[in-house]
């Protein structure tokens, strides 16, 4: 039993022997790496009321994979970029350089970030932040731009970029009348110069390429009459007939006269009949059971606004339009707005100026809050008209469906070099980059209020809403022979970066 006690503990003892034999003789292996991190994961610029309120919170985009760090949403058009401290964050860089180049050697500047965060940075010179990985061989460069707008990006622009040109008859063509409407994407200008009656064609007003046909009709046209509905052109004779046209040439008779058209909703031609002294509401065609019903003394029978119809966030099923000013049968002025919802007419609560032959359309608005977040909007623009001072130029805007008109601000407001107008035409077209269209030569460009030629997108993609203006009428009547083109400058910036 001795002999069995001794053995175990001789073999205990050479275990732990053992053990620590094996401790000293294998040292453990401990390996560092060194990152190759080169990324940027925040960037933001300091707080500077003297520069800007809430500067600190301009979003920046961090662009991995393109090397660029930007902010989408320029600052507003003025502000000073010249010496601003930016906020960068790394994940465990071992170096972060920024290069300012000024285009001369002599005055380019560069900062260790991580040594002199707080030093200033001009980036009104080509900023660049060159970061280098702990390894000391992985590095990276980014490009890094404080975006500043360099126009008012919600002003309301209708030269340099945009234009003026001669409606499709040519600039020596003296223009008694002239509507324009757009049917399936085709343009339809009707102008009646020297007693002669033709219709121009195209599908891109900003170009040249207008077809040209003389009307030869069995009636004596009303060109301002002309009104589009979504599958065919209507127009009524200076007698009140109303006829149909598929192509603008070829003209049919319906049978049905009116004392004027109000405008048309879908496939539904809408007007005022006169019986014997009573205006009443009518339509071509009429549905199953219509009867003409007389109009509310305070509906305009002739000269209101082109209708505009829209889908309402309350009803997506059922389209609405609405339409504003006009003159009463009583030949006064009005500047309420109407509705209408395929079934009946209802006056809404806005109003603007009296005024007949104001131009209507929808489009977009924008709002910028104190944090630099801008809203965009839908919203409708009312321009001009003749009120019960002459012809104006003011300008309304509504965003709930003209339930309430706004005078507009300055910056939508319209330039002097733009007479004032009743009766123009207006088209909302939406068109690709500028350069993958053939530009009419005829378009003469305004050295006011400029426009840098930045301003037309480069990303074909993207699509710009141009506002067509047609023609219009003067104080005395006259017809303008032009054709104005314009946008909001935000819609119209190339895309960042």
């Amino acid at each position: 039993m001795k002999t069995q006690k001794i053995y175990f503990f001789l073999c205990v003892a050479a275990l732990i022997l053992s053990g620590v034999s094996c401790n000293s003789s294998d040292d453990e292996q401990i390996t560092y790496t060194l990152s190759e991190s080169v990324r940027v994961s925040a960037f933001s610029l300091a707080a500077n009321d003297s520069v800007l309120a809430n500067l600190d919170t301009i979003f920046f985009t961090i662009d991995l994979n393109g090397g660029q760090i930007y902010n989408a949403d320029s600052l507003p058009k003025g502000t000073d970029v010249s010496a601003l401290i930016a906020n960068i964050s790394f994940d465990n860089v071992g170096r972060a350089r920024i290069l300012m180049d000024r285009g001369d050697p002599a005055k380019n500047d560069t900062i260790e970030y991580l040594a002199s965060p707080t030093d200033s940075i001009d980036f009104t010179s080509k900023v660049s932040l060159i970061v280098t990985a702990q390894n000391g061989v992985t590095e990276k460069w980014y490009s890094v731009k404080v975006n500043v707008h360099q126009i008012d990006p919600d002003s309301l622009y209708w030269n340099t970029a945009f234009g003026v040109k001669p409606l499709p008859c040519g600039s020596g063509a003296a223009v008694a009348a002239q509507k324009t409407v757009r049917l399936n994407d085709l343009v339809y200008t009707f102008v009646e110069s020297n007693s002669t009656y033709t219709v121009y064609t195209t599908t891109n007003p900003y170009g040249d390429e207008w077809t040209a046909r003389e009307l030869a009709l069995p009636f004596t046209p009303n060109v301002e009459s002309v009104q589009v509905t979504n599958d065919a052109l209507y127009m009524l004779s200076q007698t009140g007939e109303l006829y149909r046209s598929d192509d603008g040439v070829n003209w049919t008779a319906t049978g049905q006269t009116f004392y004027s058209l109000v405008g048309t909703w879908q496939s539904r031609v809408l007007g005022i009949v006169d019986d014997n002294g009573v205006y009443k509401h009518d339509c071509y065609p009429r549905p199953d059971g219509f009867t003409p019903y007389p109009a509310p003394a305070g509906f305009p029978i002739t000269g209101s606004s082109q209708m505009v119809t829209f889908v309402s966030n309350y009803d997506l099923n059922t389209p609405q339009s609405i339409m504003v000013g006009g003159r009463l049968a009583d030949n006064s002025l009005t500047g309420a707005t109407w509705g209408y919802d395929g079934e009946a007419w209802a006056q809404l609560d806005g109003s603007i100026t009296p005024s007949e032959g104001v131009v209507l359309f929808p489009y977009f608005t924008f709002t910028t809050n104190a944090y630099w977040v801008t809203t965009q909007y839908t919203s409708w623009i009312a321009i001009g008209g003749r009120d019960a001072n002459g012809v104006n130029n003011n300008v309304y805007v509504s965003i709930n469906n003209g339930n309430t008109w706004s005078k507009a601000p300055e910056s939508l407001a319209m330039p002097a070099y733009i007479e004032p107008r009743a009766f123009a035409s207006v088209l909302v077209i939406e068109r690709a980059a500028e350069a993958a269209q053939r530009a009419s030569g005829l378009w003469k460009w305004l050295p006011v209020r400029t426009v840098p030629k930045a301003v037309t997108r480069a990303n074909e993609e993207y699509k710009v809403p141009y506002i067509y203006l047609f023609g219009g009428e003067n104080a005395t009547g006259a017809v303008y022979n032009q054709i104005w083109r314009g946008a909001i400058g935000r819609l119209s910036y190339p895309p960042i970066p």
